[in-house]
């Protein structure tokens, strides 16, 4: 039995309790002090009362029977059966929306738009690696050989797959060398359009050109990457949304 209709109990026994006690209190009043007999009053009306509820009971349940048996549709009846009806078309409509929405075709398209993100992804990684490559060449062509220009890119493209240990060593022209400023700020520049982080920047840069740097640490590289140093090659900061190089508008300003 729970709470509620435990409550609902309580209040019908204390009902009827208070009922039995004012009747009896009435009662003993009017009969010492007015020689009035409740009972002759109170009995045909109590027995009346008994008769009408037992016999609206059995009414009742002979009117539930007698419809049920002839199949009577009443106005009320109908309106209500319209009413489940329409309620239960209304259920079957969304469950079919949810079928639909749940339908494979659904997770195909899903996969289909992933497949198409990755696609367009995958084609701006090569535009970017055919801008780092067009710059690099431009810009360390007078520092670098051919061979050793090729072992940069090669090295860029290690550095964008995360993999250090295929770095190899690249030494600049003897007459003319690559100096500290200008490697710090190719890494940044390269970097930046391949958002790597700045240590891997600095290991990338260290690893390549060992000789060049050999007195900068891997900590020392990464804290001052993007400086305002003067150098063989100038940062350049992409613009917003872009990854291409400043080519036309970048003068060298050789130390």
């Amino acid at each position: 039995m729970t709470n509620k209709t435990q409550i609902r109990t309580q209040r019908i026994s204390f009902v009827l309790a208070l009922s039995v006690i004012t009747y009896t209190a009435i009662d003993t009043y009017l009969s010492a002090y007015h020689d009035i007999d409740v009972m002759k009053i109170m009995t045909p009306v109590i027995l009346g009362l008994v008769a009408t509820i037992l016999l609206c009971g059995l009414l009742q349940r002979s009117f539930y029977k007698w419809i049920t048996k002839y199949s009577i549709n009443l106005p009320f009846v109908r309106q209500s059966a319209i009413v489940l009806e329409s309620d239960t078309e209304i259920k079957a409509d969304c469950t079919t929306e949810i079928q639909a929405i749940e339908q494979p075709s659904v997770l195909d398209n899903y996969d289909a738009m992933l497949e198409n993100v990755k696609k367009k992804e995958a084609e701006r990684h090569v535009k970017i690696m055919d801008a780092i490559r067009e710059y690099v060449t431009i810009k360390t062509a007078p520092y670098l050989s051919k061979e050793a220009i090729a072992t940069l890119i090669a090295n860029i493209e290690y550095m964008a797959c995360d993999q250090p240990d295929l770095y190899k060593p690249i030494r600049s022209n003897i007459d003319n060398p690559l100096r500290s400023p200008g490697l710090r700020h190719l890494a940044w520049n390269v970097g930046e359009r391949l958002n790597v982080s700045l240590v891997k920047r600095a290991e990338f840069i260290k690893a390549s050109f060992p000789h060049e740097l050999v007195n900068a640490t891997t900590e020392y590289l990464r804290l001052n990457l993007r400086d305002t140093v003067t150098s063989q090659i100038p940062i350049d900061v992409p613009d917003k949304g872009d990854f291409r190089f400043h080519l036309d508008t970048d003068n060298d300003d050789s130390q």
